[in-house]
């Protein structure tokens, strides 16, 4: 007796969704803007990880610090495997190589029982790892070729150095204090104001994002004034919330600066 039509008919679609399963789906290619925003979301993390690591230490957040620095340890090295993927000359796999070199130790350290020592180690590679880091986003934009690339970048670029103030601040509560790590401080607080003027003064900066850019200024006089409190757990609570929020926000611009670039 023969099965019923319907029965060989669900067999074969069975067999068809099977093999459909079995073939890598191609992935898709990433453009300039969506490379280059991942990219400069490696420079930020450089400097975050250690943020939360030093967190950790004072107890500023312990929990979420935690978390959030195993969130970002793990999202370094898979962006990394992306744009390693999806790097579109070899200049930029070299750079990318470089970078994994270095974050090699770094992890390593930023992985294990927080101490000042580690925190001491991490500071020592940090600016290498940014710079290396930093390469990659620079070889993008020049391959580019196209303006909202660098725009992308400046936005990307303020996510970076907010983090990486708060992190001098918060190295400072821990008694790692340096004139060196004043005067990257406010070397950063210069280049964040610097950048905030290069993107709203920008004839490409659209009205949307222009709206963006002035709640993320109302918002950095708030942090700005917050770095200069010192000595009270209640102060270190403030920088880092609202490092968090200007985080955040120019998170939200860069991905709209991301979206004009791709139109």
């Amino acid at each position: 007796m023969r099965p019923p039509r319907w029965r060989f008919a669900s067999a074969v679609l069975t067999l068809v969704l099977c093999a459909l399963w079995l073939v890598p789906v191609a992935q898709a290619e990433m453009t300039f803007g969506a490379l280059i925003n991942t990219a400069g979301r490696q420079r930020m993390l450089t400097q975050r990880i250690v943020l939360n690591y030093v967190q950790i230490g004072l107890g500023v957040f312990p929990e979420r610090s935690r978390e959030q620095l195993a969130h970002d340890v793990s999202l370094f090295s898979e962006q990394l495997a992306e744009l390693k993927a999806a790097a579109p000359a070899v200049d930029i796999i070299e750079a990318l190589d470089n970078v994994e070199s270095q974050w090699r130790d770094f992890r390593a350290t930023a992985t294990v029982q927080v101490s000042r020592a580690g925190a001491r180690r991490l500071l020592f590679w940090n600016d290498d790892l940014l710079f290396a880091s930093n390469k990659v986003v620079q070889l993008l934009q020049d391959l580019s070729g196209e303006p909202f690339s660098r725009l992308v970048n400046i936005s990307g670029r303020q996510r970076m150095l907010c983090q990486r103030m708060a992190k001098f601040y918060m190295l400072r509560e821990w008694g790692i204090d340096t004139i060196t790590t004043r005067d990257e401080m406010e070397r950063a607080r210069n280049e964040f104001e610097g950048g905030m003027t290069a993107l709203l003064e920008d004839p490409e900066t659209a009205e949307e994002i222009r709206n963006e850019l002035d709640s993320v200024a109302i918002q950095w006089a708030w942090f700005e004034n917050a770095l200069t409190l010192m000595d009270e757990e209640t102060f270190r609570l403030i920088v880092a919330e609202s490092g968090q929020a200007i985080l955040q926000s120019m998170e939200h611009v860069t991905a709209l600066y991301e979206q004009h670039a791709a139109r």
